[in-house]
């Protein structure tokens, strides 16, 4: 992936897991009103805590970072914009919440991100070519036994313009699986990151993001 297609598309899609409201910021083509009504736009689009899949707690922490640097520069991509990364040019708006479930280790982050002009088409084919360019995520650091093989993630259908990935395989030495959702609707990016240890119920990662698509869409 060239630096110029990475200059021209990035900023930041959130993720997933342990859940608080986060962050916003005024792009340059946003004023501060518009930058304050997409900010309770996107708050309004997270789901509350009667509308969440049975099994997850509706207390959020703040937004889901990742829990390794890939060495691989498109996986490196994938986890640190599902994680809030917001390289240039940045998102008008954009929150971030995280939201425990009850099995071991689960967590599922949200991330929304508003944009104006093409920014989210741009930033979606971004990701796009960096998911198609990760097979396995590995850990720069040597030692660390983490190792997630990349894969494809079958949804019933959600929306057009959604990429859906599963990521599993040893994080420091344990059983470890990621379910990573990226999706654009018109000026808006989603991202969605479901894990745990072992097995992650798809299930519940497409109720998620059956609710985050046809809420953004209203």
């Amino acid at each position: 992936m060239t630096r110029g297609i990475r200059t021209a598309v990035a900023a930041g899609v959130c993720a997933v897991l342990a859940g608080a409201v986060a962050a916003c910021g005024a792009g340059t083509d946003h004023t501060a009103k518009d930058a304050g009504s997409e900010l309770e736009r996107l708050r309004g689009v997270l789901p509350k805590a009667q509308e969440l899949p049975d099994g997850f707690s509706a207390w959020r922490g703040e937004g889901w970072k990742p829990p390794f640097r890939p060495a691989d520069r498109d996986c490196r991509l994938v986890l640190d914009l599902a994680g809030g990364s917001s390289p240039e040019p940045a998102p008008g708006a954009r929150v971030d919440a995280t939201y425990p479930g009850d099995e071991l280790g689960e967590l599922a982050g949200i991330g929304l991100a508003s944009y104006t002009g093409a920014g989210a088409e741009r930033q979606f084919a971004e990701l796009t070519q960096a998911l198609e360019g990760c097979p396995v995520a590995r850990s720069r650091l040597a030692g660390r036994r983490t190792s997630l093989r990349v894969s494809s993630l079958k949804l019933d259908a959600v929306g057009d313009d959604v990429q859906a990935k599963r990521l599993r395989g040893r994080l420091n030495g344990y059983p470890y699986e990621m379910h990573v959702v990226f999706a654009r609707i018109g000026g808006t990016l989603i991202s969605l990151v479901h894990t745990g240890i072992a097995d992650v119920d798809v299930r519940r990662t497409q109720q998620l993001a059956q609710f985050l698509v046809d809420r953004a869409a209203v």
